[in-house]
């Protein structure tokens, strides 16, 4: 199953569609007028509709309701769910889409083919995708002999207003077989019909979770001990194995429920559904007592605060599939504290996560190390909120406090260097300079900041393009920064983004680094091409690593940096390049 999570994004302002709900499963727990979710059946070519489709999935879908219901209940949220889309005869209704291609055309990656068809049909029945929360149940599991094989994208990604996961249907899908001990099933190897339906129907709670907005979470020890193991974490793998006496089974994480508490399809248009918070990390202390994190502060913010928690992300392991989740305690008055009560010794990356009323979440990200010793630096928590900070007056575009908050960061002991470059680079940015031709270059001048440079083209699939900093989206550090390192040049290049730049003779190398923006959940690929031609593609970029790429530019005389999407979506794809040079 796909590593990585994605958040669609959204154009708009969304509306309720005129559709039938229904009452939720568990007992006693009416739905809130809100849209429901809504499920897609899509046919490849090749293939027929899996039997008895329409009921077995009305059953999956129920029995995943219901956990959500029970997850939410029992994390003390309520017994809160998502709708249904119901036909006539009450079951799930699935728009069916017979696809273009046949099954070979629709690989692992190609979760936008298969949208992009979904949407086409869904809006001739007058359904925008962009405004809904979808299921698409794939005929992409294909079987050779005893063996199944995963042919199409498997994966989900969304906000809390809208989002789309990609499942499979099979015949043996049903959430009757869960408790199922009897042969039949096949995931890596031979298995139950029980564990076979414990993966796929753990499958599509889990990258529904992604699509309501969720990321990767994990469970604690005690928790795995008594609870089994979090939905978000690896949860799709054990979902209802405790039927068959087979583990604990799969439940919801508190912290996850927290960020579902007010999401769309749970509770209906509300106020302000769209608008992004402005919240400001006040107040930041941490202390280390009795082998324990105390993370405790103050949170201000324009839209009302629901909740607060923690997702502790080891940067060992390159995607967040390893990040524990601590749900804190949040007062009326903004004052939080969140309890870490275990670490792990290296680097880490502790994302502090504000839950709003109108379903959107704040990310404060701080990086972290833990010693040998097994004592984790503190310092970096007061300076990740001299940052927001420091990002704020930027946002003000206020000169005289920035300068003299610079001063003081200068004064402060012991000294924090790296901040106070950050903050001077605040400073150049709110006194920017014209771009300079290339053809002013002087030929004794070896070097040349492709971000000091007049381009031809400057194209981005987000906002609009940046220099030297990345788009302000209000919870995100506006510098340059991959791997917690700060670059003082380079560009925004949010996927789909393109920067064309005519060169002059005399070029013979670009050089540049590249990564993924610091505290963004994408997938993108880096390109270089000159003249039209390719010189350069990347791997498939996930995690927040630097790397470096140098070109030959022998009689190249148009120079252009493409970034791509992975083929999953471009939501959070925030590529950036990275100190960009054209050498002599």
């Amino acid at each position: 199953m796909k590593r990585e999570w994605k958040r669609l994004r959204i154009l708009g302002i969304l509306g309720i569609s005129s559709v039938l709900t229904m009452t939720c499963g568990a007992a006693g727990a009416t739905l809130n007028p809100a849209p429901p979710l809504r499920g897609v059946y899509f046919v490849t070519r090749d293939r027929q509709p899996c039997s008895n489709y329409e009921q077995r999935l009305d059953r999956v879908m129920r029995e995943v309701q219901r956990f959500y219901a029970q997850g939410m209940k029992q994390a003390g949220f309520g017994d809160k769910t998502f709708g249904l889309e119901t036909n006539a005869q009450g079951f799930l209704r699935l728009h069916r889409v017979r696809a273009r291609e046949e099954s070979a055309f629709y690989g692992r990656e190609a979760s936008d083919k298969v949208r992009r068809e979904v949407g086409e049909s869904l809006k001739r029945e007058g359904i925008d995708i962009d405004r809904e929360t979808i299921v698409i149940f794939q005929t992409l599991l294909q079987w050779t002999g005893d063996r199944a094989v995963e042919v199409g994208p498997y994966v989900g990604g969304g906000s809390h207003l809208s989002g789309t996961a990609w499942v499979y249907d099979d015949d043996r899908l049903d959430s009757e077989l869960l408790s199922s001990k009897a042969p039949g099933g096949y995931y890596g190897q031979p298995c139950s019909l029980g564990e076979f339906n414990s993966h796929y129907i753990g499958g599509v709670a889990h990258e529904l979770g992604h699509a309501l907005g969720l990321p990767h979470v994990c469970e604690t020890q005690a928790q795995r001990a008594s609870r089994g193991t979090a939905l978000m974490g690896g949860g799709n793998h054990t979902y209802g194995s405790n039927l068959r006496g087979e583990g604990a089974g799969t439940f919801l994480h508190p912290v996850s429920a927290m960020r579902l508490a007010h999401i769309r399809v749970f509770t209906g248009d509300l106020p302000q559904a769209a608008d992004r918070p402005s919240c400001r990390l006040r107040e930041m202390n941490a202390r280390f007592e009795d082998g324990k994190l105390f993370l405790e502060g103050r949170l201000e913010s324009d839209i009302a605060m629901s909740g607060v928690g923690a997702y502790d992300d080891w940067t060992r392991i390159p995607d967040d599939y390893d990040a524990i989740g601590w749900l804190g305690e949040l007062r009326s008055d903004g004052h939080f504290r969140i309890v870490v009560e275990t670490l792990r010794r290296g680097q880490s990356q502790m994302r502090l996560t504000v839950a709003h009323v109108n379903g959107a979440t704040t990310t404060f990200p701080v990086d972290y190390v833990v010693d040998a010793a097994g004592q984790p630096e503190l310092g970096v928590f007061r300076t990740c909120m001299l940052a927001a900070e420091l990002n704020e007056l930027f946002r003000r575009q206020d000169l005289v406090q920035l300068a003299a908050r610079i001063r003081e960061l200068e004064k402060i002991d012991p000294p924090i260097p790296d901040l106070v470059l950050r903050s001077r680079h605040l400073m150049e940015l709110l006194k920017p300079q014209a771009p300079q031709s290339l053809a002013d270059i002087p030929s004794t001048q070896n070097k040349a900041s492709l971000s000091l440079l007049r381009l031809d083209v400057e194209e981005v699939g987000w906002g609009r393009p940046f220099r030297d900093r990345v788009l302000d989206e209000g919870d995100r550090p506006i510098w340059l920064q991959v791997g917690n390192q700060f670059y003082a040049r380079g560009f925004y290049a949010h996927a789909p983004a393109r920067h064309v730049a005519q060169l002059t003779p005399g070029w013979k190398t670009f050089h540049a680094g590249y990564g993924l923006q610091d505290g963004a959940d994408g997938s993108v690929l880096f390109v270089v091409r000159g003249d039209g031609r390719e010189l350069f593609r990347s791997s498939e970029i996930r995690d927040h690593q630097p790397r470096q790429v140098e070109v030959k530019l022998d009689g190249v005389s148009t120079l252009e940096l493409v970034v791509e999407n992975a083929g999953d979506g471009n939501a959070q794809d925030w590529g950036v390049w990275l100190e960009p040079e054209l050498r002599r």
